[in-house]
């Protein structure tokens, strides 16, 4: 009798423990390439959006220059609830030939991003909107 409750209570600590190691891995500080769940090293093709109007670039050198950018910055989840996406964002979808994804931008506030629907805290500081008016009017 006892040793089948010692064992339903070790199931149930194993449980929790399980759970916790996942909450810790996935609010954990990660690169944008964990973040996004892919290397952004295989991306053939960004399109970006702002205001709704879309630009595309399929040049190797542009793509490398705004995955080094984002690379600059770490970002910590702040929600598993998938966030509602603004049209006001500057959105970011990048392709690869296995996967695809997507990062929203807020104009006002400039520590908060969507990656794939959740939210996630710039960790180091303030994303730098200029560059990414810039790299906009840069894509022809």
């Amino acid at each position: 009798m006892y040793r089948k409750i010692r064992v339903i209570v070790l199931i149930v600590i194993i449980y929790f423990i399980a759970i916790l190691a996942k909450n810790l891995y996935e609010y954990r500080v990660k690169t944008i390439d964990e973040a996004i769940g892919f290397n952004l090293d295989n991306v053939y093709k960004v399109e970006i959006l702002r205001n709704e109007q879309p630009k595309i670039t399929e040049d190797k050198e542009k793509i490398k220059e705004l995955t080094e950018w984002l690379r600059g910055y770490k970002y910590k989840m702040s929600s598993t609830v998938k966030g509602k996406i603004d049209f006001s964002y500057y959105v970011i979808n990048f392709y690869s030939h296995v996967e695809n994804g997507f990062i929203a931008f807020d104009k006002d506030n400039k520590k908060i991003i969507i990656v794939n629907g959740y939210t996630y805290e710039v960790f180091d500081n303030s994303i730098v909107q200029d560059y990414l008016q810039s790299f906009w009017e840069s894509i022809r």
